[in-house]
């Protein structure tokens, strides 16, 4: 018989119902099975694992889709089998092997009918399957990985026609078997009271609470609590599904203060739910009872960790009995095999995570053992060690690849602090750490959080005095920026008095500029400038500057820029950049280009404002630095205005006002840099706009601040598309409407309530002048749009096939930055 090629069947037979295939359950009587019942509720999502799974299924003939317990593996089985199922002359046939003890092959051998079963079943199968075209789907194999490894590697010696689809929270390890990992379901995040992301987690929930609560929606009302619920899941369907439920006893609001105060929730599932889908702790009790003594010891020893970690961190922070020498490695990897760890790739490096869910059960089985303080403290100096380092490497050409580096393992150093400044033991170690990552707290738009660490470490009332004085510079360089004046100001003298006691010139140094900074931010020039005069003489006397070295030109450049002495700021500048060329760094650059920028523009030469403000906006998104672009936006709204682009310069106020709000400041008045500029442009701007076509503008800038990346777009005139008066999420809607959506299709699409479509509709027609919602349509079209903006719920990548032997494809990197 003919073998078929999956992958190829015709559209009408990839798009038909999503049914359980024929001849699928034969030989099973009594309870109906959790893979049974999997066809009895809608299917949600996963419309790109389907298709990785299709492709893999083309070009192999063994796939297995791995993932941990809950991730709905056997659902997506299920659908791809019925959607697959005419590709092959002989069906599919589905074997549920939750309820078998031990012989897979005996478990087959009765779907198929086979009498008389003798000791070598998988031999009979293979015998029995020679001459077929079939889809074998396996469900559940973890349990009996190498029976089944054994089985299928029969199978397919025997039977060229037959392929099979297996679902295993463990790898089989056969030979040219291709795996398609599949985890949660994507939870979008919450931006601008918009859902930012693609929300297949919320879907779901919304579809089964509305089965468990008949009349339940997602609304602006709830919309923040199910995104909050399904993150605290998640995202997993099974986690979901269980939770959904209670929503016939319990309200949303008393489900999600249940989760979050991290009260378990009974089972509640119908009957069809086999025991270990009955609660979720008991889905990760099952994976962790097929891991072996060391994979147990490791499991709970990573749960010390945050997000993302390597494989160094791993076993610098968890090697010792009973994993022996070299055994971090080989337990890692039986529980990337087993779906307990997932991996994570970027360009440069493998990186592993675990699910919460995981997560927590390991942090339990961790205080079970009484370890808990041990591992967390080797964590904490794993973490401390790695901010030491990047400090010692901060002025050199690999400052961008240390940022990218702190970024990335942003959560673990939060919980090294957590722990460290929560534990007396550890105290001491936990404020080293906070002063230690000061640069990474400004440079990447993170001085809110900063100032909060920093606070914590001071107060602490064992702190060595050098250390104490680098904690009070930096809080107080913090504060200035945030607009916090009057503390900044009594953090810096407390630092030069703590420093001046040390007799350390470098801290010295370094305080005095911390006082030189508070003061410009408080406008007392003099007092600012005479700091910076001193913090370079105090560093001069040190011979080799260490991380704490800074351009000693970069705060008399600010200060002579708020005297207005433009010639003086330019020249301060330049030498801030031969300084930064002269080692390589970044950072200092994009201050020096924003201040020549400002200082050409006041001395009248446009072109080098814009070549300077094009390389401030570059680095500074490189960075994900607010404060700079900030700095710079102000006089690009004044070029703007100049130029005759009155729009454009509205939209450059809303997104500096914005992005310096997402900062965590405070509002800037004062601030002898940026204010006055600032209302001048702003009340120019109304009167010559008009305050509708002013704040339409406005709110333009606004939907371009959600990340630096997206405001320096902005910023450089890159945005691929104008919206013009629109807001972002106006757009949106204004997009579906050119497509012909109805208001509840695009609700639908949106996760937003019709009547807020009603709303975003009305505005548009009176934003753009129009009356009608087909002159939307003749409007998007006239600007050549024709694709999808993007919307709250976006495309995700495919994941990948991974073959176990050959070559291993990387895994999309994750998007976006480990931030807080």
């Amino acid at each position: 018989m003919a073998r078929a090629v999956c992958g190829k069947s015709s559209p009408e037979q990839l798009d038909s119902a999503s049914t359980i295939p024929p001849g699928v359950g034969r030989g099973f009587s009594g309870e109906v099975a959790d893979w049974q019942s999997a066809g009895l509720t809608s299917f949600v999502g996963r419309n790109d694992e389907i298709a990785s799974i299709c492709a893999a299924l083309a070009d192999n003939r063994l796939v297995t889709i791995s993932g941990p317990g809950g991730a709905g593996k056997t659902r997506l089985a299920l659908h791809t089998a019925a959607r697959q199922r005419g590709a092959f002359a002989d069906g599919s046939r589905t074997v549920p092997l939750e309820s078998t003890p031990a012989s897979p092959a005996t478990a087959v051998a009765a779907e198929l009918g086979i009498e008389d079963v003798s000791r070598d079943a998988a031999e009979q199968v293979a015998a029995f399957l020679a001459d077929t075209s079939l889809l074998l789907v396996l469900d559940g194999c973890e349990h009996l990985a190498q029976a089944c490894a054994e089985l299928v590697e029969k199978v397919l010696t025997r039977a060229p026609g037959v392929r099979v689809l297996a679902t295993s929270r463990h790898v089989l390890g056969v030979d040219g078997e291709a795996v398609v990992p599949i985890g949660p379901l994507p939870v979008p995040v919450v931006a601008d009271g918009e859902l930012t992301g693609p929300a297949d987690a919320v879907a779901l929930f919304a579809d089964r609470a509305a089965a468990a609560a008949p009349g339940f929606a997602v609304t602006d009302a709830n919309r923040d609590a199910v995104v909050r619920l399904c993150a605290l899941l998640d995202g997993m369907p099974l986690a979901i599904e269980l939770a959904t439920a209670w929503l016939r006893v319990l309200s949303l609001t008393d489900l999600l203060e249940r989760i979050e105060g991290g009260r378990g929730l009974p089972p509640r599932a119908g009957r069809s739910r086999p025991d270990r889908h009955r609660t979720l702790e008991a889905a990760v009790d099952w994976s962790f009872g097929l891991c072996s003594p060391q994979e147990r010891a490791l499991w709970a020893r990573l749960s010390v960790f945050e997000g993302d970690f390597g494989l160094a961190a791993a076993e610098a922070v968890c090697a010792g009995e009973p994993i022996g020498a070299g055994g971090v490695l080989v337990a890692l990897a039986g529980l990337v095999d087993k779906s307990v760890v997932c991996r994570e790739r970027d360009d440069r490096s493998t990186y592993y995570r675990m699910l919460g869910t995981t997560r927590r059960y390991g942090r339990d089985r961790l205080g079970r053992s009484g370890r808990t303080g041990e591992f967390c403290t080797r964590h904490l100096r794993y973490y401390l060690d790695l901010a030491e380092s990047a400090g010692e490497g901060w002025l050199s050409a690999e400052q961008t690849a240390i940022t990218a580096r702190l970024r990335r393992e942003h959560a673990n150093l939060r919980a090294a602090l957590e722990f460290g400044l929560g534990d007396p033991a550890t105290g001491q170690a936990g404020a080293r750490l906070a002063a230690r990552l000061d640069r990474y707290w400004a440079a990447c738009g993170l001085l809110d959080e900063g100032r909060r660490w920093f606070d914590r470490a001071l107060a602490r009332d064992d702190l060595p005095q050098g250390l104490r004085a680098e904690l009070l510079a930096s809080a107080a360089c913090a504060a200035a920026t945030l607009g916090d004046r009057e503390t900044s100001l009594r953090l810096a003298e407390q630092g030069v008095l703590v420093a001046r006691r040390t007799g350390d010139a470098e801290l010295l140094s370094r305080a005095l500029a911390g006082e030189g900074v508070a003061a410009l931010h408080a406008g007392d020039l003099e007092r600012a400038e005479v700091a910076h005069r001193e913090s370079a003489l105090w560093r001069d006397r040190v011979q080799r500057p260490d991380r704490h070295a800074h351009p000693p030109d970069l705060g008399p450049a600010l200060v002579a820029l708020a005297r207005g002495d433009a010639r003086r700021a330019g020249e301060h500048a330049q030498r801030v950049i031969d300084f930064s060329l002269g080692c390589g760094e970044l950072w200092h650059r994009s201050y020096g280009h924003c201040v020549l920028a400002i200082s050409a523009w006041v001395l009248g030469d446009a072109d080098a404002t814009r070549g300077h403000a094009a390389e401030c906006v570059r680095i500074a998104a490189e960075f994900d630095d607010p404060v700079c672009l900030v700095l710079i936006a102000e006089t690009l709204a004044d070029v703007a205005v100049v130029t005759g682009d009155h729009a454009r310069a509205a939209g450059i106020l809303g997104l500096a006002e914005r992005l310096w709000e997402r900062m965590g400041g405070a509002p800037r008045r004062g601030n002898p840099l940026l204010p006055p500029a600032h209302r001048r442009c702003s009340e120019v701007l109304r009167r010559l706009l008009g305050a509708e076509r002013f704040t339409a503008a406005y709110e333009v800038g606004v939907a371009n601040s959600t990340s630096p990346q997206r405001a320096a777009e902005f910023l450089a005139g890159g945005a691929a598309r104008d919206p013009g008066p629109l807001t972002r999420r106006q757009m949106d809607v204004a997009e579906r409407l050119a497509h012909g959506r109805t208001n509840k299709e695009i609700a639908a699409e949106l996760l937003i309530s019709p009547r807020t479509v009603d709303v975003h509709v009305d505005h548009i027609l009176r934003k753009l002048g129009l009356r009608s919602r087909v002159q939307v349509g003749v409007w998007f079209a006239a600007r050549g749009w024709t694709g999808t903006t993007a919307v709250a719920v976006a495309p995700r990548p495919s994941p990948p096939a991974r073959r176990i032997s050959g070559s291993d494809p990387a895994r999309a990197p994750r998007r976006g930055r480990a931030g807080p």
